[in-house]
């Protein structure tokens, strides 16, 4: 009689994995309208708004708690674009915050009839013919 054959595991070879790179942290996209000639700003704010859903509501439902003459003093509403700006976590600098009120106080002193390709000539750098397009959308047309 033959002895039975005593089966052995094999010896596997461990394999270590070669380590990666470390990771390389993205800077945060900021939405300014000067940092590229070429991009298109319209582009940059909505990357920096995807996934803000929640917050976008929250400030919207701030926006309907303001009052009418809160909108007439530029103090106010720049203190709503900084806070609204930190809801949505995008850093924006105290000098574009500046210019948004300075074109705010532009837009309004005329009522409703701004003149929309006037204030981006002079407050919105490089802003292109899509983000403007857009912009128009949302300003009511001059009666006439």
């Amino acid at each position: 009689m033959s002895k039975p054959v005593k089966r052995t595991a094999k010896k596997h070879r461990v394999r270590v994995a070669k380590p990666s790179p470390a990771p390389v942290q993205q800077e945060p996209v900021v939405a300014e309208t000067t940092s590229a000639p070429s991009g298109k700003p319209l582009d940059t704010l909505k990357q920096n708004l995807s996934g803000k859903r929640r917050a976008i509501f929250e400030i919207l439902d701030d926006v309907k708690k303001v009052r009418p003459e809160q909108w007439q003093d530029p103090n106010q509403v720049e203190q709503l674009a900084k806070t609204f700006a930190g809801k949505l976590g995008l850093p924006v600098p105290e000098q574009r915050i500046k210019q948004f009120v300075n074109a705010y106080k532009d837009a309004t002193k005329n009522g409703p009839n701004a003149n929309v390709d006037e204030l981006v000539k002079k407050y919105g750098k490089n802003v292109d013919s899509e983000t403007l397009n857009q912009i128009k959308k949302f300003v009511p047309k001059a009666k006439g």
